[in-house]
Order: structure tokens, then C-alpha cells, then sequence
């Protein structure tokens, strides 16, 4: 019964409604999209991921040799995997791919055995994170124990630029080694071999999320204009009803009672009025008493006359 007097209520607000509607369209509308100039643009909702994965290897690869050890080449890549994050890696990775290093956002991997005090971040290192989790372009690195790999997980706005910067880290890295091995002057056959172990594979993350997010914003803003204007009409209801009863039930404060105008010359005629019915009364009251022994006298001779 409420549920139906609520609409039979919105249904008098037509007009309310029409521009409820039109208020909840272009909120929906500005929440995907920015305005930059003279223009809509839409806004960065949807992302993609991509990943793939390199071995720190030896000249010789240790693949196809059992007489190396993978225990060094291991501690090397969980090394490498935490120096990939570096500003200086993240520069030659942006050239790979061409996107400037300040915008890309990385993380190292979490070691497996440290303690979780040591794994929660601290107040600064937060404010790093929160900072870079604007960032369009994301890095993440991952190394596993007693394997000489590093995983490499990318995000970017499109599934092409994802896949680009997956492969523009393992580039970057190998680049970034070779430069440092060749400036310090180690031999070739000493030399760690960077091998990337096929094409970075992406897609989209979150497909969708544009319009969901619209739609949400919509039903939000409308029910909440509705809301409004159902508060707002029983508001003016009920000012009016307390107005019509106040004026019902209101006394004046300074009126006292009404006292009935006596004006002097008509109680001086009053006065004057009972004054001649009070001589009446006496003379009829001697008439009264001059009469009863006349009658005496008359019952007396009547009685006498009869004897």
C-alpha cells in the first residue's frame, strides 16, 4: 500500500521526474568520461594485462648442461628480479618501450620467509604505493625459489601497450646487463645470458567496466532524486497542515477579557430608575396596609348586620 501511494506521488511529478532523468544521464555520462577542452574524452577505466617470463642463464645454457648448478643463477635472478625496479632499469625499460620511466610504476617480488611484520608496508613505503597505483603503466616482478626465472606481469591501459611493456622489461633488462657487463669489462664467456622465453600474451582485465559503472551511477542519482522529491513534498504537506492548525488553535496574547462599556450617563438613568421603583414599592406597600382595616371594619359591620 505505501510502495503504491509513493508512486501514485511521483506520478504527479512528471516534470520533477523528466529532469531526474536527464540529472542522472549526465551524471552517468561525466563518470566515464572527462571533459578536456571542447571535448568528451573517456576516462581510464579499463585496463589489460599482459606477462611472460626470463631466464638468467649462462653462456652454456645450464638447460642443455648438468654439470651447472641452478643454486647461483637462482639467488642471481631473485637479485635481478628486485634491481628491475630501480629508476635506472625502469628508464632503459620506457625507452624499449616508449613511455617515459616516471610513469611506470613497479614492484619487486615479496621474499616467501620473511616475517609478516616485515612483509606489511610501512607509512612511507604506503604512500609510495598508493601514489603509483595512478599510474597507467604497471609493473610487477616475481621470482620463484630455486628456479632461475623472473615472471613479468604488465598493465596498461590497452592490451597492445601491455603486451609492448612486458616485452619492453625483458629487453630492458637484458639491455640494461650487457651495458653494465660490457662497461666493466668481463669476458664473454663469463657473462649472464638474459633469455626471454616467448612473446609477452595479454588481454582485457576488467571488459565492461565503463558501462557498468554508468549504469550504477544512473539508478544511484535517479533513486536518490526521487528520495528528494518525496521528502521535499511531504515537508510542504505537513508546513501547511501545521500552519492551518496553528491558525485554528492560536489566542491572543494580549487581549484580555472583554469588559462591557459602561458610559456615565446611563448609570446615572439606572440609578434614577430604581430609585422611583423603590418609591412605588412603598406607596403600594401603604396602600396595602391603609387597606386591610378598612376591610377589618367592613367584615365587622357585615357581621353585625347579620346578628
Amino acid at each position: 500500500m505505501e510502495f503504491a501511494l509513493i508512486l501514485r506521488e511521483l506520478a504527479r511529478r512528471r516534470l520533477l521526474l523528466a529532469l531526474g532523468v536527464a540529472v542522472a544521464a549526465i551524471a552517468a555520462l561525466f563518470s566515464v568520461y572527462r571533459v578536456e577542452g571542447s571535448k568528451l574524452v573517456a576516462r581510464s577505466l579499463q585496463y589489460s594485462s599482459a606477462s611472460t617470463e626470463v631466464l638468467v642463464d649462462t653462456p652454456s645454457s645450464m638447460l642443455g648442461n648438468v654439470s651447472q648448478s641452478f643454486e647461483q643463477v637462482s639467488a642471481r635472478a631473485t637479485i635481478y628480479a628486485n634491481f628491475m625496479v630501480s629508476p635506472g632499469v625502469l628508464k632503459v625499460i620506457g625507452e624499449q618501450a616508449g613511455i617515459p620511466g616516471e610513469q611506470i610504476y613497479a614492484a619487486g617480488p615479496i621474499p616467501p620467509n620473511e616475517p609478516r611484520i616485515v612483509l606489511e608496508p610501512t607509512a612511507l613505503k604506503r604512500n609510495v604505493q598508493i601514489t603509483g597505483e595512478t599510474d597507467p603503466y604497471r609493473l610487477d616482478f616475481e621470482s620463484q625459489p630455486n628456479l632461475p626465472t623472473i615472471i613479468i606481469n604488465s598493465q596498461a591501459p590497452t592490451t597492445t601497450q601491455a603486451v609492448a611493456l612486458a616485452n619492453a622489461a625483458a629487453a630492458g633488462l637484458r639491455s640494461y646487463v650487457d651495458g653494465v657487463e660490457r662497461a666493466e669489462g668481463i669476458p664473454p664467456h663469463r657473462r649472464v645470458r638474459i633469455r626471454q622465453l616467448g612473446s609477452a600474451h595479454g588481454a582485457v582485465v576488467n571488459g565492461g567496466v565503463s558501462k557498468g559503472l554508468a549504469t550504477i551511477v544512473f539508478i544511484v542519482v535517479f533513486v536518490v532524486w526521487c528520495l528528494l522529491i518525496l521528502a521535499v513534498t511531504r515537508f510542504r504537506r505537513n508546513w501547511r497542515a501545521s500552519g492551518v492548525l496553528a491558525q485554528e488553535w492560536q489566542v491572543p496574547e494580549t487581549a484580555g477579557p472583554e469588559v462591557p462599556e459602561v458610559r456615565r450617563g446611563d448609570a446615572e438613568t439606572e440609578r434614577a430608575q430604581a430609585r422611583r421603583g423603590d418609591a412605588t414599592a412603598e406607596v403600594r406597600l401603604g396602600d396595602a396596609t391603609a387597606e386591610r382595616p378598612q376591610a377589618r371594619r367592613g367584615d365587622a359591620a357585615a357581621t353585625a348586620g347579620r346578628r
